[in-house]
């Protein structure tokens, strides 16, 4: 398969317009997805550019990651699925506000990103059996004294708009009395806690180790708090298709009942990776192991 450069995150208003317009109506085959797929010799998949290590933009740019490789598993028994010789992939920048959009809208086949599957969402978009098992915590200076939630009354708290953490950031507000700020991806949430202008970052934690290690002074950084929520993740599929989540399902189960799945885990979890070639130590919890061994697309809550 060859893989295009990625679309700029400058043209999805644009694309989002189009394919309102474009949507074609009345019945289509089986599935619409494998049938674009087939006809345009082409699957278009979103991505993040900052959730090290599930999904994120490499020295040279370009898609990488643990739901990346997922996903380029997909591309490829789509390709088998349908006989073509060859199939490109295609690449939208994506962030947590903008993917829901992008997959309700057609922009995307399959979102790559650690999306956790919520009963709420699922009222828009579709799941694939889990691929990781993550928390909800906050990532704070070492230096801060910040332990606990009860530690940031009177503090700025950030978190991405449209992620888990955001659900969390409000619920949580008024009980403790933090003010609340809401940036438009990871990276610029990071940028707020690094320059002073917030003081604890709540998001999935594997996330969260991951901007730690890349940043310039991993050591100045901790995750901490509590345990807000068990988040599992998985792959977001547009709704209506269930021969494309078929398809989706059963090649991630078919990585999970093999060694593909230790070796993914020990390339994106445990190895050097991104800009920077840091290296999360993190082996997989029970929870991990507990959702490959028995894959489910049962939401959080």
């Amino acid at each position: 398969m060859s893989f295009p450069t990625s679309l700029t995150a400058r043209t999805f208003a644009a694309l989002i317009a189009f394919a309102a317009i474009a949507a074609p109506q009345g019945a289509r085959a089986q599935s619409p997805i494998l049938e674009q797929i087939r006809e345009s010799g082409t699957i278009m998949m979103g991505y993040r550019e900052g959730a090290l290590p599930f999904s994120f933009s490499d020295i040279k740019g370009q898609p990488s990651g643990y739901a990346v490789d997922l996903c380029l598993r997909v591309a490829e028994a789509a390709r088998q699925k349908l006989g073509l010789k060859d199939l490109k992939v295609r690449w939208l920048p994506l962030t947590a506000q903008s993917r829901v959009p992008a997959v309700m809208n057609g922009l995307v086949a399959v979102d790559c990103a650690p999306n956790t599957n919520t009963a709420e969402r699922q009222r828009q978009v579709a799941f694939s059996v889990s691929h990781y098992v993550s928390v909800v915590r906050m990532l704070v200076r070492a230096d801060s004294g910040i332990q606990s939630f009860g530690d940031l009354r009177g503090k700025v708290v950030v978190t991405s708009v449209g992620s888990t953490g955001d659900r969390h950031v409000r619920r949580l507000k008024a009980q403790y009395a933090y003010n609340d700020v809401y940036a438009k991806d990871h990276n610029e949430s990071f940028l707020l806690l690094e320059s002073g202008r917030a003081q604890a970052f709540v998001l999935d934690d594997v996330v969260l180790y991951g901007l730690r290690a890349n940043s310039k002074n991993p050591a100045q950084y901790t995750v901490a708090g509590p345990a807000l929520s068990v988040e599992r993740n998985a792959l977001m599929l547009p709704k209506s298709d269930p021969e494309w989540k078929q398809l989706v399902d059963q090649t991630l189960t078919s990585v999970f009942a093999g060694p593909d799945v230790v070796a993914l885990q020990k390339r994106w979890f445990q190895q050097p990776i991104g800009p920077r070639g840091i290296n999360l130590a993190l082996t997989p919890s029970p929870e991990v192991l507990a959702a490959w061994k028995h894959p489910t697309d049962e939401a959080t809550e």
